[in-house]
């Protein structure tokens, strides 16, 4: 995978002495908050080969969600009420095990989907398990939000003064200054990790014309 990732976790104790453990061996939900961190992240090497989900909601709120490399198409969309509600948007996945990923933030509210087509959700069907009710979403295909979303990069881009050419010959340590002006300015929020949203306009520099 282009992007690093976390191989080893070393904690240094007061008296100088320390203890390391493999980061797969940590629990899933601890790996998660790490990898949040952005001391605990790198950029992508080769942007042009992530693959991302773009959420879009009623109130123009958007996210983006970096996902495995290995994912297809998207699977389906439902949100689960227990008495909060939680959204589940699964990815179907070249091994056969779908990648899901939690919305959190009014999941019941979400507009679109963007991931390789843009899709619009409605909802579609509601089943009851005891306490638990789940809500199906149907997703239309409504073109592609991505050029639209190039397009605001551009433009963002060229208010900051900024070259597409450059940035893309930078060291993209040294890009997450001038990502992150123009993040504020289009208006795009980390769905997980902040250097997700970076990788993401290190992508659309690249097919960027």
């Amino acid at each position: 995978m282009p992007r690093p990732r976390p191989q080893k976790i070393t904690v240094e104790f007061d008296d100088g002495s320390k203890s390391s453990v493999s980061f797969d061996n940590l629990p899933t939900p601890l790996q998660f908050e790490i990898e949040r961190q952005p001391v605990f992240t790198k950029p992508s090497s080769k942007p042009e080969e992530e693959r991302f989900v773009l959420l879009e909601w009623e109130d123009g709120w958007k996210e983006v969600i970096g996902v495995e490399e290995d994912c297809t198409n998207i699977n389906r969309y439902y949100v689960i009420s227990r008495p909060e509600d939680v959204g589940r948007l699964s990815l179907n996945k070249k091994d056969g095990y779908p990648q899901l990923i939690e919305i959190i933030r009014r999941p019941s509210s979400l507009k679109e989907i963007t991931f390789l087509d843009t899709f619009q959700l409605t909802p579609d069907k509601s089943t009851r398990e005891g306490k638990k009710t789940d809500h199906f979403f149907s997703l239309t295909k409504k073109g592609n939000a991505l050029s639209e979303v190039v397009k605001d990069f551009k433009n963002a881009v060229a208010e900051k003064g900024l070259d597409i050419q450059e940035l893309r010959s930078q060291d993209p340590d040294q890009l997450r200054e001038p990502y992150e002006a123009i993040r504020r300015d289009m208006g795009i929020q980390a769905g997980q990790r902040q250097q997700d949203v970076y990788d993401f306009f290190a992508y659309l520099a690249k097919i960027a014309e």
